[in-house]
């Protein structure tokens, strides 16, 4: 029997992610502004951690809280973690953000931390 180790690296901005109710409510030139801002931070996270360009990949994102007031939906993050991932792009960690690219994108409920922020798990899959 033989197992497969899968590679996987933690990563955390310590910028608090924005839901897509907010994003909804912005003008386009401040989301374009945060989008961008986002995908810089990210990429040069990816780039700090050491990530290696990776053919596929399984993202796992998880909300960080200071406290359990007005805790966030599982994945009303999904925006922040586009950016992220486009982040990854911009990294050359991958190519691209298409399918086979990304697999699986996993959204944990939010986690009582000692700051604000969002984790991401990035692991390695297999072809």
């Amino acid at each position: 029997m033989s197992t497969m180790t899968t590679a996987c690296w933690t990563i955390e901005d310590t910028e608090r992610p924005w839901t897509a109710n907010a994003e909804r409510r912005w003008h386009h030139m401040k989301r374009a502004q945060v989008v961008r801002d986002a995908r810089e931070r990210w990429a040069w996270l990816a780039k700090i951690e050491g990530i290696p360009p990776l053919r596929r990949i399984k993202v796992e994102a998880t909300p960080l809280r200071k406290n359990a007031r007005s805790m966030p939906d599982v994945a009303a993050c999904y925006p922040a973690v586009k950016a992220a991932i486009d982040g990854l792009v911009d990294a050359g960690v991958i190519e691209d953000d298409t399918p086979f690219h990304v697999n699986k994108i996993v959204f944990q409920a939010p986690q009582i931390a000692k700051r604000e922020g969002l984790r991401l798990r990035i692991c390695e899959e297999p072809d």
